[in-house]
């Protein structure tokens, strides 16, 4: 027999990637904040990782949507 999902255990799931996805891009902008002594070359690096990351997150979220429809798609 195939149980049902529980609910409440898919959102606590859900509840705890996000968190860890928050937390993982908490910790990317914290490393990448402009500070005062930063050199000019730490600066211009700074600031080309955080375009980078910002188009790599563009380029991934169309895979993101996908994958997160066919999660729904599954669960149902």
């Amino acid at each position: 027999m195939e149980q049902a999902p529980d609910p409440q255990n898919e959102e606590k799931m859900m509840d705890k990637s996000l968190n860890q996805m928050k937390d993982s891009y908490r910790s990317i902008d914290e490393k990448l904040k402009l500070q005062e002594n930063d050199s000019l070359l730490l600066l211009a690096g700074k600031v080309v990782l955080r375009v980078l990351l910002i188009i790599v997150m563009i380029a991934l979220s169309p895979f993101l949507v996908i994958g997160l429809i066919f999660a729904f798609m599954a669960a149902l």
